[in-house]
């Protein structure tokens, strides 16, 4: 009887040493099941922090990008309303409050004062350099134009041309009164004393040569190039230079521009200007 006791009681402990045992495994394992579920938080946690703040710099890059790369930048410190460039074409006439101070040239021609000792230092320089330029046309009053206008269509009228048609023609040879830049003081007409008819065998002489590579030194560019025809809506004229200053001419000769390029250059700046201020 003692020994069934003992037999039962080894039972019970070994019974409760095994439930024990089971407890301490699944303790051990629910333990181990937290910190792995513990360390894949804390692992996602980390990869989440870094795609965020990888998409915030990506998303800083993009609005940096979007502003100074394909923003173009205005490379000269020029403006439409500056007076040297003053446009006078076809589509743009002279302003009826313009007004120029004049000086003379050359003893018989008149000029703009602004644009004298500029024009005087460049034919100065051409003649040190052995040629001999002369300006044959300065400025012009708003009387003249007419005159020199009427008497071209008249040359085509005789010709047979309608009076529209005339009118026309002598368009692409003498300004429209009133829209020709001989009327502002800034534009002159310069020769070669051996060679004084205004065609283009004047882009031959010696003089043109030398004015068409240096003229923008002095502020001067040519105004109607042969190949901006279609867009000064005026015929090459290889004798008629304009002031437009130092700066300007250089930027133009660099960049092969006639004014009116040159002008709707510097507008795209400043309507993108206005567009930001208001």
């Amino acid at each position: 009887m003692k020994k069934i006791k003992e037999n039962e009681m080894k039972n019970i402990i070994h019974t409760n040493i095994c439930i024990l045992l089971t407890i301490i495994i699944v303790l051990i394992f629910a333990i181990f099941y937290k910190y792995v579920a513990y360390k894949k938080d804390v692992q996602t946690s980390l990869e989440t922090g870094a795609n965020v703040e990888e998409l915030y710099n990506t998303i800083s890059d993009e609005k940096t990008d979007n502003k100074p790369e394909n923003k173009k930048e205005k490379d000269i410190d020029s403006s439409t309303s500056d007076w040297e460039l003053l446009l006078v074409n076809k589509n743009h006439k002279v302003p009826e409050s313009y007004s120029m101070e004049l000086e003379e040239i050359e003893t018989t021609h008149k000029v703009d004062k602004r644009i004298a000792e500029a024009l005087n230092q460049m034919l100065n320089d051409a003649r040190n350099e052995g040629l001999s330029p002369i300006i044959c046309s300065s400025y012009r009053t708003n009387a003249k134009q007419k005159q020199l206008y009427n008497n071209k269509a008249k040359e085509y009228k005789r010709l047979g041309y309608s009076n529209d048609e005339a009118e026309k023609l002598a368009s692409y040879w003498v300004a429209v009164p009133g829209t020709g830049e001989h009327e502002t003081g800034l534009a002159v007409d310069i020769v070669s004393e051996s060679y004084q008819i205004l065609d283009e065998k004047q882009e031959e002489t010696e003089v043109q040569k030398w004015l068409m590579e240096n003229s923008y030194k002095y502020g001067f560019t040519l105004r109607y190039p042969t190949d901006k025809k279609e867009i000064t809506m005026i015929n090459y004229e290889p004798w008629h230079y304009r002031y437009v200053g130092i700066e300007n001419a250089t930027y133009m000769k660099e960049h092969d521009m006639c004014l009116e390029e040159y002008i709707d250059y510097l507008k795209q700046f400043e309507e993108e200007e206005y567009q930001e201020l208001i």
